[in-house]
């Protein structure tokens, strides 16, 4: 196993999304004590999680990445065993279920210490399980070497939504497929943010439809990532 960077986007909120970091950030200390975190913002007003995610990586002195949002844990043993199968695999989705957990549970749950089994049961909700897999983002384990290939991240997403799946289709289409996990993650409450509200919605969209499009061409989707210089 290479050492192991992970890489949290984030952007204070001095609320919810905070204490829910706090506790996230703790969990991974504890739970991957020889591995570094690796956090880092954006510079635009609107939150790109495309360029945090970037930010991060320049940071990282690992040879693995787990890409993971600051309000998502999982089972360690399932990290451990992700970094494993990269040897067989050009990225690891690990996750076929989203647990998301109440807001009252939340609560509880981040007035505890962050531990494996969690100290407290909490209620979570089942109506995201079919969607998520269909779901890219969340948390991406993968090498470096294969994220430094597409680039990272397309920063000309703007706010949140779609940046990952662009991602997702970038190395699928130059690196090989992922492997999906049959396990779960669990998603702690905070206001929702809706992609649809977001300004730069229907340019994502459009820029999105643009490495679908190219999937299948490894020659379009690098004329696509090299625009990026150019831009």
């Amino acid at each position: 196993m290479g050492k192991l960077s992970i890489l949290m986007p984030y952007r204070p909120d001095n609320g919810p999304r905070d204490r829910a970091f706090s506790w996230v950030k703790e969990f991974y200390n504890k739970m991957l004590p020889e591995s570094e975190i690796c956090i880092s913002d954006c510079s635009t007003p609107l939150f790109s999680r495309a360029e945090a995610i970037n930010n991060s990586a320049k940071q990282a002195t690992g040879d693995i990445f787990i890409i993971v949002d600051a309000d998502i844990f999982l089972d360690p043993y399932i990290v451990n065993k992700s970094v494993h199968l990269l040897n067989e695999h050009a990225w690891i989705i690990p996750y076929s279920r989203v647990k998301h957990i109440s807001k009252k549970s939340t609560k509880a749950l981040l007035n505890t210490e962050p531990s494996w089994p969690a100290q407290i049961q909490f209620e979570v909700s089942k109506s995201a399980d079919a969607a998520a897999r269909n779901f890219v983002g969340g948390i991406n384990i993968i090498p470096r070497k294969t994220f430094e290939t597409v680039g990272g991240f397309d920063e000309r997403f703007l706010g949140y939504g779609a940046e990952d799946d662009a991602f997702g289709h970038s190395v699928n289409t130059l690196c090989g497929p992922y492997l999906r996990l049959d396990t779960d993650i669990f998603h702690l409450w905070h206001p929702r943010v809706r992609t649809k509200t977001n300004p730069h919605y229907h340019a994502n969209c459009a820029l999105l439809k643009r490495y679908v499009q190219a999937g299948k061409s490894k020659k379009k989707m690098l004329n696509i990532i090299n625009e990026r210089v150019k831009d």
